[in-house]
């Protein structure tokens, strides 16, 4: 088993990634501030075993918040990734560091991995601005862009709720539930996320950027009504445009990622159901 360092333990791609490497030294807020540089440093260079992968699963992920915080958003997301990006080069090791398909405008509404960026928001170009400080740090990095993470809740307490929480507490309180039709996207279950990640440092591909996501994609009103139809609620889903939802981030209204190296995941709609499945079986 390979020796990963683990940034963001306790969220939730980064707890699907300890669970595939028991042996990992798996890190999270309490145990290194990842915006001390030196203490960043020191901590992974002196590990007893020197490791062989870093996975950076740390991130600012509030894109709204972004707009008001943008220079968190850009110490988390671009200069965290830029620093992680110099040492692993030092180190001789490859890094893995996780994306965004917000990095996209939506006005072409496909991206392959070569496609230019254009983002609209904060968040996006903060994202962006990471993908960028890695690629001019060089070394054996890669980027892994993807797009609307769901899964088991990471352990930390600032582990957000996935829209599928989010559809699935909605759907306890009422009857009907006002979606937004007019903005797409892929999706991603994080357990298929993180053995994507494992299978990618087992071979080793060339450097570079990466779009992992399950298979096909869905506006989030096709989401909800997937979600009420597996998990059996009595929900109807109304569509809105993104507009009856004002939120100070820009989105893109269609951004879906285009997997043009990797072999593909399984649909998204196979992998809600099997977390479904998991809910259902722990409620």
């Amino acid at each position: 088993m390979r020796n990963v360092v683990i940034l963001g333990s306790k969220g939730a791609l980064g707890g699907q990634l300890v669970k595939l490497y028991p042996g990992a030294a798996g890190w999270d807020r309490e145990d290194v501030d990842v915006t001390d540089f030196p203490a960043l440093r020191a901590r992974i260079a002196g590990l007893k075993r020197p490791p062989e992968d870093v996975v950076n699963c740390v991130a600012f992920n509030d894109v709204d918040g972004a707009e008001d915080r943008p220079e968190q958003a850009l110490l988390l997301n671009a200069e965290v990734p830029g620093e992680l990006a110099r040492l692993t080069r030092e180190l001789g090791i490859p890094l893995v560091h996780y994306s965004t398909n917000y990095v996209f405008d939506g006005v072409r509404g496909e991206y392959a991995e070569a496609d230019a960026p254009a983002p609209l928001s904060a968040y996006g170009r903060s994202k962006l601005l990471g993908e960028l400080r890695i690629a001019e740090h060089g070394g054996q990095w890669y980027v892994l862009r993807t797009a609307v993470i769901f899964g088991p809740q990471g352990e930390s307490a600032l582990s957000k709720k996935s829209f599928v929480d989010i559809m699935l507490d909605l759907s306890r309180k009422r009857d009907t539930v006002r979606v937004v039709s007019d903005e797409i996207s892929n999706l991603t279950y994080a357990p298929d996320l993180a053995g994507a990640t494992q299978r990618l440092l087992g071979g080793l591909p060339p450097t570079g950027i990466y779009h992992v996501t399950n298979s096909g994609y869905a506006s989030w009103f096709d989401c909800a009504k997937e979600i009420f139809r597996i998990a059996g609620r009595n929900v109807t889903a109304i569509p809105v445009p993104a507009s009856q939802f004002p939120r100070k981030a820009q989105r893109p209204r269609k951004a879906v990622l285009l997997n043009t190296k990797l072999p593909a995941l399984r649909p998204w709609q196979a992998a809600l159901a099997e977390f479904l499945a998991g809910e259902a079986g722990r409620a």
